[in-house]
């Protein structure tokens, strides 16, 4: 599931969305210290899923580069 492109394209829109206008609003009616915290989970999941993702794009190609070098 993360190696799919349209995983990618929903993970970009929806965090796209969450850091825009309306959900901002929602946060600030509680306070400014509620906007930092909101933005700093969304900020933790961006980069958690980026992680994930990372790590199974790179456990896709990893076998493939060590038999081009000769070393299995």
């Amino acid at each position: 599931m993360l190696r799919q492109p349209e995983f990618h394209l929903f993970v970009f829109c929806l965090l796209f969305m969450l850091i825009n206008w309306p959900f901002l609003a929602i946060s600030a009616k509680s306070g400014l210290m509620s906007i930092f915290m909101y933005l700093f989970v969304i900020w933790s999941m961006l980069i958690l899923l980026l992680f994930l993702i990372q790590r199974s794009l790179r456990g896709n190609g990893s076998g493939e580069d060590r038999d081009k070098k000769g070393g299995g």
